[in-house]
């Protein structure tokens, strides 16, 4: 393993020469022989006591021992390395540096290539100062050092009261009495983390003056990030050793992307790590980091982030599964929640079965409910989110748990389900409802027309697309007979309108025929009526019909009537023989003799309303009685016409019959 003894240097001094803050030399050092993230500090000394300053640490020198460190190079070469800092100890009395036998200036003295301080120990952290014993004591080896290499630190970063021009003369000065001792240089630019692009340009400048011949390589760093630390110290042990195959030099930029990767891969693979060890949200720190620390990752990440970010990344792992137990009970709670639902409000016929009702009021009628103590509990000391698994021996919910939104969408989602049940059930009448309407209102449905002729013209439409095709079918069949019936009862009318047409087939023998002439005269006399029209696509219902009617023309029975079997002679029948079978009560019927009186009340034209009263008196005897099954009836025949109109007649209070 090779040895490589480093010098770093740089702008020290008091602020008037430096700044408010230094250029980063502890820091780069710290990053690089001590790289754990636990082991990292920003604050270094420069202003010191006395007493500190003749401790052994500082040991009365203008320089720091930061001991050893292993490091090994891409090309997988070994280097042990000695790092010194050059600086300058201000003392806190005078804020001046402190004197120590001859003095050099700071760009001469911190060129010196051998160190002498017996008894000197490793620095470690400032607070070490005054307090050795309680720290790692390594001593300088043999209190001498000669150094291989020297590592020139320039800062990018605008500080305050430091200009860029006292810099870069500075570090020209140190470098100047650098060269004098042939010893490799690296100048290393530091913060680059929140750098200024005027000032890595003027460290480029640098690196490009003649006089150096090209001889002084540039690195550009950051500590915080620690990025390109390594690389920095390695370059300069390439130097030493004059290899021909040195390690690339990344930009700054380069190597901040390869650490952010790096960085990104460590905590996911420790995020993956964390999530397959620890699956119980009670897990404590200290047993969890003993488990952890015997996967490599896990070291690794501690390594690269700390132990605060260990704990920060376990405790964000805790919290997360803390949450999810929680928001799996709340599930299993809301679960159970959503079945009570069904039974206590089955339907929408309870009070608070409304979206709109205030969810308070709905815990106030869930709390006054009969069954509430069947399916919830309340617990007066701990919330629901605090009851341990060991606790939850209850298969009833915590009232409380009712207080959550979560709680609240479930009952508004019941309700809504019992809504949309509802109108699902609703939807087929109303769709029924509307198909109707829509056949009656439609004029190209036309009795006769089969469904598959209009259906194109019912594409589209909701009503028609929602129901069944039995459904459609089953509708449209219930419209055509309506619209069938209609019709019939339409032509049949037209047929009673043309009484003339049918006038001279009144006198025709029985034995007579009616020809085809005959029907072609009436049918060029009715064709033209819609009427007549409606029925084509029912020619032989029609043409049934049409001999029907002559048929009860030509030899009128009461079978053959059209308005069969509510016709007046049938209709007269079945009255008179409802009446019969009822004994009349006084009041209704005057009884003498075995003889009943009844009342006949006849409307209409005087000439027909004679016509049909002389018909009746026919069929009476002699006496003027009308004599049926055993029965024998005093007829009082009243009518009603536009001369004779009595309002009287309604108000008798025997049986009557009323003719129109």
């Amino acid at each position: 393993m090779k040895q490589i003894n480093v010098s770093v240097v740089g702008l020290s001094g008091i602020e008037k020469d430096k700044g408010q803050i230094g250029v980063g030399k502890s820091c780069l050092i710290n990053r690089f022989v001590r790289d754990r993230t636990d082991d990292y500090f920003i604050d270094h000394i420069s202003v010191l006591s006395q007493s500190d300053f003749s401790g052994r640490v500082v040991n009365n020198d203008h320089f720091l021992y930061w001991g050893d460190v292993k490091k090994t190079s891409e090309e997988g070469v070994e280097y042990l390395f000695q790092v010194i800092e050059q600086t300058e100890f201000v003392d806190d009395a005078t804020f001046q540096p402190f004197k120590v036998g001859k003095m050099e200036p700071y760009y001469k003295r911190c060129a010196a290539t051998r160190i002498q301080s017996a008894e000197k120990l490793m620095y470690i952290c400032k607070n070490q100062l005054g307090i050795e014993r309680e720290y790692e004591q390594v001593v300088l080896p043999d209190g001498r050092l000669t150094i291989d290499g020297f590592i020139c630190v320039f800062d990018v970063s605008v500080v305050p009261n430091r200009s860029i021009e006292r810099q870069v003369e500075y570090v020209h000065s140190i470098i100047a009495n650098l060269l004098k001792s042939k010893k490799p240089i690296v100048l290393v630019t530091t913060k680059n983390d929140d750098a200024n692009e005027m000032y890595i340009r003027e460290a480029e400048k640098i690196c490009q003056r003649k006089e150096y011949k090209n001889s002084i390589l540039l690195v550009e760093t950051s500590s915080h990030e620690a990025i390109n630390v390594d690389l920095a110290f390695i370059l300069l042990a390439q130097l030493v050793e004059k290899c021909k195959n040195r390690s690339k030099i990344l930009t700054y930029a380069e190597a901040a992307r390869l650490r952010k990767e790096l960085l990104d891969n460590r905590t996911e693979y420790v995020t993956m790590l964390i999530k397959s060890q620890i699956t119980d949200y009670r897990t404590i720190w200290s047993s969890s980091n003993k488990k952890l620390m015997a996967f490599k990752e896990w070291q690794d990440f501690l390594e690269l982030f700390g132990q605060e970010a260990g704990q920060r990344i376990f405790r964000r792992h805790v919290k997360k599964l803390r949450e999810e137990h929680s928001i799996r009970k709340l599930e299993r709670y809301l679960d159970v929640f959503a079945n009570i639902l069904q039974e206590i409000i089955p339907d929408l016929k309870q009070s608070v079965v409304d979206t709109d009702t205030e969810w308070n009021a709905v815990l106030r009628w869930l709390r006054n409910n009969m069954d509430f103590d069947q399916y919830f509990y309340e617990n007066d000391t701990l919330p629901w989110t605090d009851l341990s698994d060991d606790d939850e021996i209850e298969n009833r919910i915590p009232f409380d748990v009712l207080q959550t939104e979560e709680a609240e969408t479930v009952f508004k989602n019941h309700i809504n389900l019992l809504q949309r049940e509802q109108k699902r059930l609703e939807m087929p009448k109303r769709w029924k409802k509307q198909f109707k309407k829509l056949l009656e209102e439609t004029g190209y449905v036309t009795p006769g027309k089969q469904l598959s002729e209009v259906r194109v013209l019912f594409m589209g439409r909701e009503c028609f697309e929602a129901l069944s095709e039995h459904d459609c079918q089953q509708i449209y069949d219930n419209h055509q007979r309506e619209i069938i019936e209609t019709a019939k009862h339409n032509f049949q009318e037209l047929l009673l309108e043309h009484a003339d047409l049918f006038y001279h087939f009144k006198s025709i023998e029985p034995t007579g025929t009616i020809t085809q002439n005959d029907i072609k005269e009436i049918t060029d006399v009715l064709q033209e009526d819609l009427r007549y029209k409606l029925l084509d696509r029912l020619e032989q219902d029609r043409k049934l019909m049409l001999f029907q009617h002559l048929g009860f023309v030509h030899c009128p029975i009461r079978e053959h009537c059209p308005a069969f079997p509510n016709c007046i002679d049938a209709l007269i029948e079945r009255i008179i023989l409802s009446n019969n079978q009822i004994t009349p009560p006084h009041t209704r019927f005057h009884l003498k003799d075995g003889q009943i009186q009844l009342n006949l009340v006849i409307i209409g034209l005087e000439n027909a309303s004679s016509e049909f009263i002389s018909k009746i008196h026919n069929i009476c005897n002699d006496n003027g009685e009308y004599v049926i099954n055993g029965c024998t009836y005093i007829l009082n025949i009243e009518t009603i016409n536009r001369e004779n109109e009595y309002t009287s007649l309604y108000q008798l209070h025997s049986k009557g019959i009323t003719l129109i």
